[in-house]
Order: structure tokens, then C-alpha cells, then sequence
């Protein structure tokens, strides 16, 4: 299975992650407000539809992450991530149940025609949400790549998956390995055993005021 990245590079893992972290804060913020004995599933997840998809104009509004745009701010929200045209759902990413993620809407359909040039206009691109089962699971976001206008079956073609745990690391870019840095020696003397002792127990007591 492909990555989005793989396929456009305006879908970078840091980009998706930072959508994909705002939805499940939003996503959570949701079912706790509508968690009273009058809600129901209906209501659980209309809130947090319409709340997610209020955060997602917010935050491309903004301004703070100049790749993130509106295409069309209807119901059927369209997101600019780059060049590529983004709608998001709350369904199974596998199998999902509703038609718009495999059928894009006029406005969607018109912005793949639009940017056809400069985008990769036979993909669609969904935010897929999908909630915990039970309250020992937790919510997940993929991010994947339909094809467009594909029937049901093998329609999905790239997939990335938030992963709240991932770690950024420093990966070197070249082969350049800096040389050793020579240090002046440095100089030692014994210690007496009984100031040794005194001061490792000085070092446990702090230990156990930090704890």
C-alpha cells in the first residue's frame, strides 16, 4: 500500500499529523459534552461532525499553516493540503459506508477539474475517522487515497495511519561525518572514602525529594 507522501509531496506525515491531532482533540471534546442521558448516537456524532469540521475551517482560516486552505466551506467542506483537494468523514476507512467518500460531490468534482493540472485529480483524498468501538480502545485517523470514481471494491489505493507515539528524529542528510574534538586531559586526584560516602548519601536524599 502506498503512502500518500509517496504519491503527492504537499501530503506530508508532519502536515497530516498536525490535522489528524486537531480532530481527535475536537473529536473527544464532542463525546464528552454530548455524553448526558439525553444523547444519543445520532446526536454524538453530528456534534462531532459539525465541531470537527468548524475546527478544520478555523484552523485554515487562520493563517498559522499557509499549505492548509479552504476550496469550499459548504457541508461538503473541500480543504486545499498543498495542491491536493481533502474531505473528511467519520466511517470505516475499509469499508465505508457512506457514498460521498467514494463519490465526490459537485464542488468536490469541481475542484479536482480546476486543478487537474497541478494536483492528482484521479485520487480522493479523505480524512476517515473512525471511532472506538468501546471505551477501552481508542479513535483512530487514517488518511487515504480513494480512486476516484471506482466502484466500492479496491477502491483504496493509499493509506497513512496517526500514530500519536511517533517520534521525530534528526536523519542526516549527507554522508559528512564531523571529525572527534581533542579535549585537554583532565586531572585526578584520590578522594577520601569517608567524604566519598557522605556525598553519595547527600545525592540519594536528593533523589528522594525530587520523587
Amino acid at each position: 500500500m502506498l503512502k500518500p507522501s509517496e504519491i503527492s509531496m504537499s501530503l506530508s506525515s508532519d502536515r497530516l499529523s498536525i490535522i489528524a491531532r486537531r480532530i481527535l482533540d475536537v473529536l473527544d471534546d464532542a463525546l464528552r459534552t454530548a455524553s448526558t442521558d439525553l444523547d444519543c448516537s445520532y446526536s454524538r456524532g453530528t456534534l462531532a461532525w459539525a465541531r470537527i469540521k468548524n475546527a478544520l475551517l478555523q484552523m485554515s482560516q487562520a493563517g498559522e499553516y499557509p499549505w492548509l486552505t479552504v476550496k469550499h466551506s459548504g457541508n461538503d467542506l473541500v480543504l486545499g493540503i498543498g495542491s491536493e483537494s481533502v474531505r473528511f468523514f467519520l466511517d470505516d476507512h475499509e469499508q465505508p459506508k457512506k457514498l460521498r467518500v467514494l463519490n465526490p460531490t459537485n464542488a468536490e468534482a469541481k475542484q479536482l477539474q480546476l486543478f487537474k493540472d497541478d494536483a492528482h485529480s484521479e485520487f480522493l483524498w479523505r480524512f476517515i475517522i473512525e471511532r472506538a468501538a468501546t471505551d477501552d480502545d481508542e479513535h483512530q485517523v487514517y488518511f487515504v487515497g480513494y480512486e476516484a470514481h471506482a466502484e466500492r471494491e479496491g477502491a483504496l489505493l493509499a493509506e497513512w495511519r496517526y500514530n500519536n507515539e511517533d517520534v521525530r528524529t534528526l536523519v542526516a542528510t549527507d554522508e559528512y561525518i564531523p571529525a572527534a574534538a581533542e579535549l585537554e586531559p583532565i586531572e585526578l586526584s584520590p578522594r577520601d572514602e569517608e567524604m566519598a560516602e557522605g556525598e553519595d548519601d547527600e545525592a540519594v536524599g536528593d533523589t528522594d525529594r525530587d520523587i
